[in-house]
């Protein structure tokens, strides 16, 4: 936001871990689920990526661009950019997005950010887009030992693609409202690390939207809407001993065996009292043999 100039405006970040879980939900170190692999440097290892100084204060500051939203349900919003899905990264910038929840309307759900590289538009460059997604504020880093996407008292989540790993997703269960700013910008690997890429406008596909629940509960859970001192939420209810978020853990999960066998014996069970009511009838005890 150029009106808001004593905010910092530096260079940038890598991917999210699968998960990250630190104090609040949507905050600094709230719970995120994504399976953003870890960005390496160019020679294969997984150490801090080395990326380019910081911009010259003339280029820090960048024109943001609102996404507008489209309500189908309860929790279930589609955000989306005016024209088209796709967005053109320049070389020389990132381009900047701006995602506005309202109070009690959408914080009840899970935000869900996807962001899918066409690799042909790399045109062959050995290139990596990487997102960054703060809550009230923009976080670039523009630290040259490492990318990142967080200050001392800040943290964002983090997202990469590229032509090995093309698609990203990133989860936030019960985010905060306000804005929420998406950092897109993409890095060209050289035997020195990570450099601005000089002739690559990378194309990446961006799906923004809020839904009730992660993946519809899955197969082992159903989602269902809360409300406690009148405050609305979604949260899965899982079954047969599934757990998580979108009842995927199956940690403590029932194995088929058991379910199979828990369920004949209550069967079984009940017609155990086939002879009573049998008895019942012949006695002409019809209340009892109802009740049976």
């Amino acid at each position: 936001d150029c009106s808001r100039p004593n905010l910092a405006r530096p260079s940038f970040l890598p991917s999210s871990t699968s998960m990250n879980m630190p104090h609040s939900f949507g905050s600094v170190g709230g719970l995120v689920l994504g399976d953003s692999p870890l960005p390496t440097s160019p020679n294969g290892t997984k150490h801090p990526v080395p990326i380019p100084t910081a911009l010259p204060a003339s280029e820090l500051c960048w024109p943001v661009r609102p996404m507008m939203r489209n309500e189908l349900d309860t929790f279930s919003i589609h955000f989306y950019i005016f024209f088209r899905p796709n967005v053109l990264v320049p070389p020389d910038h990132p381009a900047v997005f701006v995602i506005n929840l309202l109070p009690v309307l959408d914080s009840g759900g899970v935000l869900n950010l996807e962001l899918q590289l066409n690799v042909s538009s790399l045109c062959g460059e050995n290139a990596t887009v990487f997102g960054c997604l703060n809550h009230e504020v923009l976080l670039m880093s523009s630290d040259n030992a490492s990318v990142t996407c967080e200050t001392e008292s800040l943290a964002g989540f983090l997202l990469s693609v590229n032509a090995m790993v093309s698609l990203s997703h990133l989860r936030i269960p019960y985010p905060q409202t306000g804005s929420w700013y998406l950092g897109v910008r993409s890095l060209c690997a050289t035997e020195h690390g990570f450099e601005p890429c000089t002739n690559v406008t990378a194309e990446v596909y961006l799906h923004t939207y809020l839904s009730p629940c992660i993946n519809d509960c899955s197969i082992y859970g159903q989602c269902k809407l809360l409300r406690t001192n009148n405050y609305l939420y979604a949260a899965c209810e899982c079954k047969a001993g599934w757990n998580g978020w979108g009842c995927t853990d199956n940690d403590e999960a029932f194995s088929y065996g058991f379910q199979l066998l828990s369920t004949l014996l209550l069967y079984l069970s009940n017609v155990m009292f086939v002879p009573p009511v049998g008895i019942a009838i012949h006695s002409h005890c019809l209340l009892e043999a109802a009740i049976y």
